[in-house]
């Protein structure tokens, strides 16, 4: 049985974040979602295991950004909580990690609000990532995080959603009002599918982030991506070539 969806949630229409959370194996979604995750694997039938894939990159991004001494997070587009999320992860490492978490989802809000009333290191707020002063302003995250030093900034499935012009000015703000030292993690799908998502080259990517140092290996294969950093259980996540992530250092 599907969950009671939040006041005034209309589940009559998919949701990217709901798809997301089905293709997690979460319970918040909805028939309308499934039917839509059923017409994307008819062209892209490991979508599923992208996702898999795609979390464990996050998972590691998480905690390499932790070994560097980064503390406190903002996870944009941060998608329906399910199992393992941002603060869990890196509460592992940095036990007094701080997190926030943005998305203009009113499901995922709605759920991540419910789940983490009270906790003193974590919050979830709504928000747009083209809103960056709005997000950096909030009484959240003014409560959580110390601005003057720097942020880890998850963008795991974002750009895929960002033209080139606003992509960039997205990176440009972050560069502009992020302490020396923040990192910034983003994740791009690699070739053409029937999807509604943005497709960029290898070499179309990284002037979007310009101003911005790769962090070693640069940008390659999420697989290919820091294994030192997989925890144990995750060491033989699963493996396409359909995404490419890098690490950004300001």
């Amino acid at each position: 049985m599907d969950p009671e969806p939040p006041a005034g949630v209309d589940t009559s229409k998919p949701t990217v974040a709901r798809m997301y959370d089905f293709y997690l194996g979460g319970t918040n979604n909805y028939p309308a979602d499934r039917a839509t995750v059923d017409d994307v694997t008819k062209g892209m039938p490991y979508v599923f295991k992208m996702a898999a894939e795609s979390r464990s990159f996050l998972h590691r991004a998480i905690r390499f950004m932790c070994t560097r001494g980064i503390d406190q997070f903002i996870d944009l587009g941060a998608g329906v909580p399910c199992a393992d999320n941002t603060h869990q992860v890196a509460q592992r490492v940095t036990p007094k990690a701080h997190v926030l978490y943005v998305d203009i989802d009113e499901t995922a809000v709605a759920v991540g609000q419910k789940m983490w009333a009270g906790n003193e290191t974590t919050s979830f707020i709504h928000g747009s990532a083209l809103e960056l002063d709005a997000i950096l302003s909030d009484p959240e995250t003014k409560k959580l995080f110390d601005l003057s030093k720097p942020v880890g900034v998850l963008m795991i499935g974002l750009v895929n959603f960002l033209d080139v012009d606003v992509s960039r000015d997205l990176f440009t703000s972050l560069g502009r009002s992020l302490a020396e030292g923040s990192v910034d993690v983003l994740r791009a799908s690699y070739g053409r599918t029937n999807t509604p998502v943005i497709t960029r080259s290898t070499a179309e990517l990284p002037p979007i982030f310009h101003g911005f140092r790769m962090v070693d290996p640069g940008l390659v294969l999420l697989h290919d991506w820091h294994m030192d950093m997989a925890e144990e259980g995750d060491e033989n996540p699963p493996t396409t070539k359909a995404w490419y992530g890098v690490v950004l250092e300001t």
